[in-house]
């Protein structure tokens, strides 16, 4: 994904109609948050009790940002998905099913 693709105004713009579009749909349970890549914001902490500064950097790609959506299923949350402007900016969208407690 492009750095352009966090400040380009036209993608932040087409984002903030995205998430406004999604929530009207009734969609939305949480809007999460975002996660800048940036490592200085990260740690990774293990069951020893040492930490690692930054996130794992052994992934080709790192998460940015989560929102979190209810469906009927994981095709359905996939449907969800294939709107998200930040495919168009050559970002990605990982979907995943939460368990709540």
């Amino acid at each position: 994904m492009s750095p352009e693709a966090f400040s380009d105004p036209k993608e932040i713009e087409l984002r903030k109609a995205w998430l406004k579009n999604l929530e009207e749909s009734g969609a939305v349970v949480n809007l999460g948050g975002t996660m800048p890549p940036i490592p200085t914001m990260a740690a990774t902490l293990f069951a020893d009790g040492s930490t690692t500064p930054g996130a794992f950097k052994e992934v080709s790609h790192f998460l940015t940002g989560y929102i979190i959506v209810k469906a009927e299923s994981l095709e359905a949350a996939l449907e969800l998905a294939k709107t998200n402007p930040i495919l168009v900016a050559g970002g990605s969208v990982e979907v995943r099913e939460i368990l709540l407690r």
